[in-house]
């Protein structure tokens, strides 16, 4: 927020002894001490939330007369100034003024900021302990967060299992769901819960392995066909050049990506709006699955038995992860075939997907429930449809890797031609467990 000389202000410059000066003024507009005071105003700029318990960051303002600025604090139980710098207390509203006392020349000026003090955002990384025998002892129950606060757990299915602070007992076979949860203090806001399930029985149930390499930048190891899509209204929303979104694999076939660099504008599509929309992503075929049926159902794929859990290891771009939209959604597409009466008998596959958020731009572990995936993508037109018993019922066909919401707002450091970067990358295999 920039805050300027008044209307009534710029009056008074222009006819002095008609206003007569004197007295000090605030939002950045000042008066005349006397006449012949030269009037200056104060560029406060809004200086975004802070939060409680970090290191005291400077305060930034500019006055036309180029005098020196001090920063007081109208709210000193929520926040106060040392040095120039804003020290956070507690959460609440902070009220800080920035002055300019004048001198000979310059009559006083001032301006304020109001700005929230928040408590910090911690995350909590819980990875599932896996199949359980009913016969054994579980081993201690471990999740950490990023406050260093310690994790309560607590079971959904008390039926079959059980938790008393780390110690998991085993009640039944059956599927055993844990929720592990951190509820803040005074410097830190409640973390979002994090919630494994997994199965408890006599044998652990197999690992399918969705694809456990790369062949090409077309095709996986076990033979999937891989499809990418990206594009924005810079650039006619299809991304046809491959010097702006393209994909490439590691030499051992271990690591894809996927690139769509947004430029800031196109000359072959002229846009001249407000804001850039975008999307990007790719699907990758199960293993068996040549195509998807468009006339019945598609019985080849990864059919989901007892298994609870979807792992991948997945990285982003430095840029990206550093944008506040981040997410990545994630989408099974399974065998169910209906055709979409809505759209023109359209062939459809019914499809359901979660969205999450990356723990750091550098290639990360991930293991997302099953049960995660509740909403549905696509229903087809279909109503009253279960997402648990689709999954049980019909194969994953496809997954999908696709940004929720792409980069727009973080530019690279190329010197020439600056984009806003998005890349995302599979390593290694991907399985369900």
């Amino acid at each position: 927020m920039r805050s300027h000389v008044s209307v009534a202000g710029l009056a008074c410059v222009t006819l002095l002894s008609a206003c007569g000066g004197g007295g000090g003024g605030s939002n950045g507009t000042s008066t005349a001490a006397a006449t012949g005071s030269k009037f200056q105003s104060i560029d406060f700029g809004y200086p975004g939330a802070r939060y409680v318990a970090t290191d005291p960051a400077p305060l930034a303002a500019t006055t036309t007369s180029g005098l020196a600025i001090t920063f007081s604090s109208n709210t000193p139980e929520i926040c106060t100034v040392a040095d120039g710098k804003l020290v956070p207390g507690k959460p609440g509203e902070c009220s800080i003024t920035a002055s300019q006392a004048g001198d000979a020349t310059y009559a006083p000026a001032s301006s304020q900021q109001l700005f929230k003090v928040l408590k910090q955002v911690q995350t909590i990384t819980f990875d599932s302990p896996g199949f359980q025998a009913i016969t054994a002892q579980p081993a201690p129950l471990v999740a950490t967060s990023t406050s260093g606060l310690p994790v309560a757990f607590t079971s959904t299915t008390p039926a079959v299992c059980t938790t008393s602070g780390t110690t998991l007992t085993l009640v039944s076979k059956g599927q055993c769901g844990l929720t592990a949860n951190q509820d803040g203090n005074t410097n830190f806001a409640p973390a979002t819960p994090q919630s494994v399930a997994f199965t408890v029985g006599d044998a652990p149930p197999p690992v399918l392995t969705f694809l456990s390499g790369f062949a090409s930048t077309g095709a996986t190891q076990e033979g999937g066909n891989i499809n990418t899509w990206a594009g924005s209204n810079v650039d006619g929303w299809w991304c046809s050049d491959a010097n702006w979104c393209g994909s490439a694999i590691s030499a051992d076939g271990s690591n894809y990506s996927f690139h769509y660099l947004i430029q800031t504008q196109d000359p072959k599509h002229v846009f001249n709006g407000g804001g850039i929309g975008a999307y990007l992503g790719f699907g990758i075929m199960a293993p068996g699955v040549g195509t998807i049926s468009t006339t019945g159902n598609t019985t080849s794929g990864i059919q989901v038995g007892k298994q609870t859990t979807l792992k991948f290891k997945l990285g982003q771009n430095a840029e990206w992860f550093s944008a506040s939209a981040k997410d990545i959604k994630v989408t099974l597409v399974l065998g169910h075939f209906a055709n979409k009466v809505s759209d023109n008998n359209k062939a459809c596959n019914v499809a359901l997907n979660t969205t999450f958020t990356p723990k750091g731009a550098s290639v990360q572990k991930y293991e997302l429930e099953l049960a995660s995936f509740t909403a549905f993508g696509e229903n087809c037109g279909l109503t009253q449809l279960d997402a648990a018993t689709e999954l049980a019922t019909y194969p994953i066909v496809t997954i999908k890797f696709e940004a929720a919401n792409s980069n727009v707002t973080v530019l690279s450091t190329t010197a020439t031609s600056p984009t806003y970067p998005n890349e995302i990358t599979l390593s290694g295999a991907v399985t369900v467990q």
